[in-house]
Order: C-alpha cells, then structure tokens, then sequence
C-alpha cells in the first residue's frame, strides 16, 4: 500500500510520536523511510541594537544532526529501511517538494498543537502540508 513513506521531524516530542507511527506503519508494509530535517534559517536580531544576524551553517547543520539523532532510534528499533535528507527552507513547503521529488505516498509528521486565532494567523507546518500535499497525510498528536 505505501512504498516510501516521508517522516518529517524537528526533534520534538510529537515528532518522536509521529516517527513512531511512520515506523510501524513502514513495519507493516515493508515500506522504506525518509527521514526529513528542514530549518528555516530566521534573522535573529541582537539585543545590543547592532543589526540583525543569521546563524552560521555549522549552527544550521548541528540544529539539523540533532534532530535526525533524536529520531533515528525508532525505526532502527523497528528494523525500518531509512535514509535521511536535510533542508534548508520553508519547512510546508520543503516537506512537499521533497515528498514529490522522491515519490513518496505518504507523508507523517506531528502537530504543533496551534489552535483558534494563532492558527488562523500563522497556520501550522502540519495545516499546510495537508492542504497542499499530492498525497495523504497523516499528523500525530
């Protein structure tokens, strides 16, 4: 039923659920992971009033390592097929490209939890993905 599965995760704790529901549902199917880390890089303004600064790709690459570190342990306790993939962008609009360009038909990835007026305002990775997706998407909570 899934042939590749597309695990997006940031290292959070509904990222960890959400690997854990891609990994058995990959158990189930025979189904290979891709594990996807995506920062998007804001400019951090300093308190000092000297202008604002981005963070160096050493900081953007240990952010990105930490997150695929945290996740890894579940589909290897699971003996998943997996292979990672780090990207720097919008995460929504990383996710989707990512999961079309290595055709995935299913995406997992875990809610920010933002509700009423925030997430009208904001909208969430897992809002935006879902709408926008080729293909179905599942959000853990």
């Amino acid at each position: 039923m899934f042939k590749r599965i597309l695990l997006a995760t940031d290292g959070s704790k509904c990222a960890l659920r959400a690997a854990e529901f891609a990994s058995d549902i990959a158990a189930k199917f025979e189904s290979s992971l891709l594990i996807v880390a995506v920062f998007h890089p804001i400019p951090v303004v300093s308190p000092y009033g000297d202008g604002a600064y981005e963070l160096e790709p050493e900081q953007i690459g240990e952010i990105l390592d930490q997150a695929i570190r945290v996740t890894v342990p579940v589909p290897q306790s699971k003996n998943v097929r997996y292979s990672i993939r780090k990207e720097i962008g919008y995460p929504a609009e990383e996710i989707q490209r990512v999961a079309v360009e290595e055709d995935c038909d299913l995406i997992v990835l875990g809610s920010r939890g933002l509700s009423g007026l925030k997430s009208f305002l904001l909208g969430s990775v897992s809002d935006r993905v879902t709408h926008a997706a080729h293909c179905p998407v599942l959000i853990a909570r």
